[in-house]
């Protein structure tokens, strides 16, 4: 056969392995980050979110003395991996260092400061690139608040739970350290697995107290995920009161702490069937990879108080550079970081609640899913459950016999 003839056969060999690496790069970086943040748009902008704030707009306040002081008792332990970067300080080691563009690519400023970011914060095509460089030494910020949401638990059954919530940051954040060969070299092709993105600030972790200030369960944000770990059942605090949690390696997610090497299960986003793999209904889905943790040493950092106002939480351009493959552009504020119909903390609570490998939960899932609202349905059951198994463990801890 001639060269010409094995011409198109070869493009389109070469197309379909591009397209290939494509979709790995896409799924895979997706996952870093809350959704909708690449080049078609920005998340922010998302139908549901403006009128989320415009019924809840966020506070202009600092938190009075008595709440500084919970929220100092039980601020966490967070533990890093071997060679990891660390954590740094938002405002003084990120935004410091780089230029504030408008959405035509106009110079704003190359000297961002806390209030000009804050004058811009309700455009959604204004970004933030962030030029590392050399700067005063800082010490690393978290950044603390305090939330308090009633929530619908059962049947007749309305809590008001005190949201304690840490927001650890990043400079960067990048793949899932458990990707296989082959995804590792696709993905490769379009980017810096280690920085995927500009910016990792939805790093967060929540202790919720019930209204007598007693601990019930630890929320964690995991990729576009929340999970929600029932004290006693599946996590135990420690007697201190600090939660304790690793940094997965290269992405920087979040999860109880564990000594040793272990691997979690991770995902784009909590669909159908991700729900199903995730519970253990279904293998492994073909795009996805697992995160790896392996404390090493514990972090050193400031705890530090934003209004929820700040830009920092409401920012609705990009706080990191504009890359063309999507996944791959900074984020917005840290408060869009699920979706808008679950911005409420009392159902981010339940919509987290699941436990890997449990038979009810997983009954459960499939019932929901002959609902037209699959996610809502499943909320309201696992609502059921989370009621009485949290009755149970405050009145018989981890003795309890949990459903």
């Amino acid at each position: 056969m001639s060269a010409g003839k094995t011409r198109p056969k070869r493009k389109r060999a070469i197309l379909a392995a591009a397209g290939g690496a494509l979709a790995v790069a896409v799924l895979l970086g997706a996952a870093t980050m809350a959704p909708g943040t690449g080049a078609g748009g920005n998340f922010s902008q998302m139908a549901g979110f403006a009128e989320h704030f415009s019924a809840h707009p966020p506070r202009d306040g600092l938190p009075d003395t008595a709440d500084r002081a919970l929220l100092e008792r039980h601020r966490p332990r967070i533990y890093l991996p071997a060679g990891h970067a660390g954590l740094i300080s938002f405002y003084d080691d990120y935004i410091a260092q780089g230029v504030l563009k408008s959405g035509t690519g106009e110079v704003l400023s190359d000297n961002v400061s806390p209030d000009l970011l804050n004058r811009h914060k309700d455009d959604p095509s204004v970004v933030f690139e962030h030029r590392a460089g050399t700067s005063a030494a800082s010490v690393p910020a978290v950044f603390a608040r305090i939330d308090r949401d009633d929530v619908a638990i059962g049947s007749g059954d309305t809590r008001k739970f005190i949201f304690l919530t840490y927001h650890a940051v990043f400079r960067h954040s990048g793949l899932a350290a458990g990707m296989l060969g082959w995804q590792i070299i696709l993905a490769g092709l379009f980017g810096n697995l280690d920085d995927w993105h500009q910016l990792d600030h939805y790093t967060a972790v929540t202790l919720v107290l019930d209204n007598d200030d007693t601990p019930v369960a630890l929320l964690v944000q995991q990729h576009n995920n929340q999970r929600t770990y029932l004290l006693d059942e599946s996590y135990t605090l420690p007697d201190d009161g600090r939660p304790e949690v690793d940094v997965a390696i290269r992405s920087n997610e979040l999860y109880p702490h564990a000594p040793g090497r272990r691997r979690h299960k991770a995902v784009r986003f909590p669909g159908m069937s991700e729900m199903k793999y995730l519970l253990g209904i279904t293998g492994r889905p073909f795009l996805t990879a697992d995160d790896v943790t392996d404390p090493q040493r514990e972090a050193a950092y400031d705890l530090r108080f934003l209004p929820p106002s700040d830009a920092f939480y409401t920012f609705k351009g990009y706080l990191g550079e504009r890359r063309i493959l999507p996944g791959r552009s900074g984020p917005p504020g840290a408060d869009y970081n699920t979706l808008p119909f679950l911005k409420p903390l009392g159902l981010q609570l339940l919509v987290g609640y699941w436990r890997p490998d449990n038979r009810g939960d997983a009954q459960r899932l499939l019932q929901a899913a002959k609902q037209p609202d699959w996610i809502k349905s499943m909320i309201r059951l696992q609502a059921e459950v989370f009621s009485a198994n949290l009755a149970c463990a405050r009145r018989w801890g981890a003795d309890c016999a949990f459903r």
